[in-house]
């Protein structure tokens, strides 16, 4: 799916830990990140912090893709409210490819929960219950 994730999300580079949208449905979105070098990474990997915005933004772009291609309004500023049931089996290395899976739970108000599932070639790496908000 080649979509540009300008059109998707406010963050940019070098705070952007997406770099492509799979998968986009009704109920499940899938994005695509390598880790790279930098910014939020520690002793080779991404840490938790890293880990836990990617996750967020993989929900952002999810959100991203219902503003601008479904409801065709500009894409809104989206704040975690809530991550919740945050379980991390192991720290991503640099230059690993992740697999996140967005699964809508709710959406009420623009409000949104979603259950997030981090992979790595099949393996899961990390997954929560995240809440976020547009404004």
């Amino acid at each position: 799916m080649q979509i540009d994730l300008d059109q998707l999300m406010l963050q940019q580079p070098p705070f952007r830990f997406v770099d492509e949208l799979l998968h986009f449905g009704d109920d499940k979105t899938v994005t695509a990140f390598t880790v790279r070098e930098g910014l939020l990474t520690e002793d080779g990997h991404l840490c938790a912090e890293g880990l836990v915005e990617h996750m967020a933004q993989s929900a952002a772009v999810r959100a991203g893709y219902i503003a601008r291609y479904i409801r065709h309004v500009p894409v809104a500023f989206g704040i975690i409210g809530e991550v919740r049931d945050l379980l991390i089996h192991r720290l991503p290395a640099v230059g690993e490819k992740l697999e996140t899976d967005v699964y809508l739970l709710h959406e009420v108000f623009g409000i949104t929960q979603t259950d997030v599932q981090v992979r790595s070639r099949g393996e899961l790496l990390a997954a929560a219950r995240i809440k976020t908000a547009d404004r």
